[in-house]
Parts: structure tokens; C-alpha cells; sequence
């Protein structure tokens, strides 16, 4: 069974989330995939996110750390929202992954651009959550997004 390491991204504005229809898995999802290399999860993260929807992202940490701080050697580095373990059926075989998933809003232009990986792409607003055909941790993981995200625009 691979085991990979995965960077996501939960891209929120104006209330509505962002979800591509995954052509390989035949779900509603949120941008991310596999980490190369040489990425950190959160690079991976944006990265995915950038190339499935066309859209750069700022990061939104739990943490209140949305930067890198530096400190010698070591990196402090925004926390993502979410670890999720999952088991994934491809048609190639099993994977598991370790997903970083992250919240994030646009940062700059809003204009969303499929690419070949989904059969669609669009805002949801979160009465349309609890009706779109996805798994039911990506369902919890993006309500609970959608309170954070909530509770900090507040602020």
C-alpha cells in the first residue's frame, strides 16, 4: 500500500467553498494532492490549489500564524486545520494519506480555472454542503471550516 503525504487546501470566500468534481474519485472535493520531494506540506497545498482551481490562496492558521517565522534552523510554519488520515481507493490501487489540510482564502484575483484532474468546478454556499455527493469526513471537514472561517472574519 503507498503512503503519501498530502497538502489540501479549503478555499473560502464570501461565505461559499470552493470544490472541484474529482475525476478519479467521482466526488466533490477540496484542491490538494501529493507532495513532491521537495515541497512542504503547505507549499504542496498551495501548489494544488494554484494548478486544480487557478487560484493563489492565503493561508488561514488555527494558530493565529498565517507567516513563517524563522528562528535559526528551525521554522515555525502556519498550522493546517486539519490532519486527516484516509484510505483511498484508485483503480491503480490503495493509497493512504496523510492530508495537511489547510484554510485558505483567494489572495488576488477570484477568477477559478478547471484543469483535466476534475470534471467540474464551483462555490458552494453551506446549505449545498450537506446535499453534494463527497465523502462524509470532507463534508464534516468543510463545515467545520466553514465555522472558522466564520468566527474569524469576525475579528
Amino acid at each position: 500500500m503507498k503512503r503519501c503525504i498530502c497538502g489540501s487546501c479549503i478555499v473560502i470566500n464570501e461565505g461559499k467553498v470552493l470544490l472541484l468534481k474529482h475525476k478519479k474519485l467521482g466526488k466533490w472535493m477540496y484542491p490538494g494532492g501529493h507532495m513532491e520531494p521537495e515541497e512542504l506540506p503547505i507549499e504542496c497545498a498551495e501548489r494544488e490549489t494554484l494548478e486544480e482551481t487557478g487560484l493563489k490562496v492565503k493561508i488561514i492558521s488555527p494558530n493565529g500564524n498565517e507567516e513563517y517565522i524563522k528562528d535559526g534552523n528551525a521554522v515555525e510554519m502556519p498550522v493546517p486545520m486539519a490532519i486527516a488520515y484516509e484510505t483511498v481507493e484508485y483503480k491503480e490501487g490503495t493509497h493512504m494519506h496523510f492530508d495537511m489540510v489547510y484554510l485558505s482564502v483567494p489572495a488576488g484575483e477570484k477568477r477559478i480555472i478547471a484543469n483535466d484532474e476534475s470534471e467540474g468546478i464551483r462555490w458552494f454556499d453551506r446549505k449545498e454542503i450537506d446535499e453534494i455527493d463527497t465523502f462524509s469526513n470532507v463534508r464534516s471537514l468543510l463545515l467545520r471550516a466553514m465555522n472558522i472561517y466564520h468566527d474569524f472574519s469576525k475579528h
